[in-house]
C-alpha cells in the first residue's frame, strides 16, 4: 500500500484554504461594488424653471382646492430679489397662496428634484425665505410652511392630494410646523415666536439625510404646505434658491 505523503496533504489544505479566501473576497468586492453609489452632486440655481424642468425637476400643484398658482420664477417685479442668480432679479424658485383657490384650503404645492440615489450622510443645502404684506400699520407673512420630504419607495411622482403626502414619506425637515406668524412690529420688540416663523430674510439650511439605511432609488421634494391657507387664510410666498446636493464620501 502506498503511503500518502504529509508534505502533499498540507499542500492541498493550504490551496484549499487559499480558493476558499479568494471567494470571500470575490464576494466582499462584489458586494461592495452593489452599494457603491457614484457621486450625485449637483447645484441648482433655478435661474429659470423651464431649464430645471429640462434637468428633471418636476412642478406638481396637489392643492384643495387647487388654485392658479404652481412653482414657478416670480413675475417682474418680482417680490423680492434671490439670493443668487446668474440671470435675472427674478432667479430663484417661488410659490404663493393663489396654490389654493379656497379662502381657507390646503396648499401642497411641490417641487420635485430629478430621480436619483440617496443615502444616509448625503446632504441637502438650500435658501429660502417669505414674503411679507403691508398689514395696516404692521407687515406680515400670514404663516408659510415648507417641507422637506423623501421618496424611499421609488422614483415615481405620487406625491398625494392635500394633507397626503404619496410615496413621499420621510420628513426630512419641516420649516415653521406650528405656523408662527412673522410680523415686522413683533420682530423689533423681539417676539420669541417670530424667531420660530418662516425666515424673512434668504436663510440657509442644512439637512443631513438619515433612516434610508442603504443607498435607495428616489427623489427629495420641496413641498410648500399650509393648511387653512388661501386668500383669506394663511400663507403670502415663498422662495427657493441655490439648491446644493452632496453625496456624502
Amino acid at each position: 500500500m502506498r503511503k500518502f505523503a504529509p508534505g502533499i496533504f498540507v499542500f492541498f489544505v493550504l490551496l484549499s484554504l487559499s480558493v476558499l479566501q479568494s471567494c470571500v473576497d470575490d464576494r466582499d468586492e462584489f458586494l461592495a461594488r452593489q452599494n457603491f453609489v457614484p457621486d450625485q452632486s449637483f447645484t441648482e440655481e433655478f435661474d429659470t424653471a423651464l431649464a430645471a424642468y429640462n434637468r428633471g425637476w418636476r412642478f406638481l400643484n396637489r392643492s384643495v382646492d387647487i388654485g392658479p398658482s404652481n412653482w414657478s420664477n416670480p413675475a417682474s417685479p418680482p417680490p423680492f430679489g434671490p439670493y443668487s442668480s446668474r440671470s435675472t432679479s427674478s432667479g430663484y424658485l417661488w410659490a404663493d397662496y393663489n396654490s389654493t383657490s379656497s379662502g381657507t384650503g390646503i396648499i401642497s404645492n411641490w417641487a420635485v428634484s430629478p430621480p436619483m440615489i440617496m443615502k444616509d450622510g448625503d446632504k441637502i443645502i438650500f435658501y429660502t425665505r417669505t414674503q411679507l404684506y403691508a398689514f395696516g400699520a404692521d407687515s406680515t407673512d400670514f404663516a408659510n410652511r415648507l417641507q422637506v420630504r423623501i421618496n424611499p419607495l421609488n422614483q415615481e411622482l405620487n406625491v398625494g392630494l392635500g394633507a397626503d403626502a404619496g410615496d413621499f414619506t420621510i420628513i426630512a425637515y419641516d420649516i415653521n410646523p406650528n405656523y408662527k406668524e412673522f410680523s415686522y412690529n413683533a420682530f423689533v420688540a423681539n417676539n420669541a415666536d417670530v424667531r420660530n416663523a418662516y425666515p424673512h430674510r434668504w436663510t440657509r439650511f442644512e439637512i443631513t439625510l438619515s433612516g434610508l439605511n442603504k443607498p435607495t432609488k428616489g427623489r427629495f421634494a420641496f413641498r410648500y404646505f399650509v393648511e387653512n391657507a388661501g386668500n383669506n387664510g394663511r400663507g403670502s410666498s415663498v422662495g427657493i434658491d441655490q439648491v446644493n446636493y452632496i453625496s456624502a464620501k
